[in-house]
């Protein structure tokens, strides 16, 4: 890209507009816009000194996480608010609740939601108190249908859960073939596209958490993908860890 001083590490993705996505470039401290074409259509400019991590677009507004740090700015780059994170994660993965106007991010093993004002709207952790200590939510997403989704690499499973933390459904199963769970996005009707990155595959999962099988493999092309996001319902965006960025039409699995 013009101005890119080094090889794109693509480290969050997520719609932004009809047909349109926002990609999160780590390595080169911006946040550009793409159409799924592939054409470039500008950057929302982030603070001096920061490298975005992971991003979701709210209504009118830009939430990304950089370090220990959560900033919603509004797409010209004004700073709405940060918040300071736990600094016991090495990222922080933020996802946008359907409704547009909250975001969720992963704190040590919770969530914490908040408003487009900056405050804290709900704080939980899946499974409950139970479960304090016991997650380590590194991948996160959001379906249609309002659930939370997550890869937790401390139960090596993809767990869902409703607004309160309750959980709906929960994969650990021979289908990850020993790997961390990766990214996660949901298509419209809630079903699960998890990133397996180590054997090159997107697999399907049904919306409480059941494998149906593969989505994506190396056939398609897929050569360590890195994050995933969903547009419109219907379009896999998936980028690779060589910085190229590719678009998969979804096919619900129940047609």
């Amino acid at each position: 890209m013009p101005g890119d001083k080094r090889s794109p590490r693509i480290t969050g993705l997520c719609p932004f507009g009809p047909r349109e996505i926002l990609v999160a470039d780590e390595q080169n401290r911006a946040l550009k816009c793409f159409s799924l074409n592939g054409d470039y259509k500008g950057t929302v400019p982030v603070p001096e000194g920061c490298s975005p991590c992971s991003v979701a677009a709210l209504q009118s507004a830009v939430a990304f996480s950089a370090g220990a740090r959560l900033y919603l700015i509004s797409p010209n780059g004004e700073v709405q608010w940060r918040r300071a994170l736990s600094l016991s994660q090495a990222s922080h993965a933020v996802a946008a609740l359907p409704s547009g106007d909250r975001v969720a991010v992963s704190v040590a093993g919770h969530v914490e939601v908040y408003n487009m004002e900056g405050s804290l709207a709900t704080r939980f952790i899946p499974g409950g108190k139970a479960s304090r200590g016991l997650r380590a939510l590194v991948f996160l997403t959001t379906s249609p249908q309002g659930h939370f989704v997550g890869s937790d690499w401390q139960q090596n499973s993809v767990v869902i859960c409703d607004g309160l933390g309750q959980v709906v459904g929960e994969y650990k199963g021979p289908g990850l073939h020993g790997c961390q769970p990766g990214s996660v996005s949901v298509d419209k009707k809630g079903y699960i596209f998890l990133t397996l990155r180590e054997v090159n595959k997107v697999v399907i999962l049904d919306p409480k958490g059941s494998l149906l099988g593969d989505f994506l493999t190396a056939y398609h092309g897929l050569e360590k993908p890195r994050v995933t996001t969903m547009v419109d319902g219907r379009y896999l965006v998936v980028s690779l860890s060589n910085g190229t960025i590719h678009v998969f039409r979804v096919r619900s699995p129940d047609s």
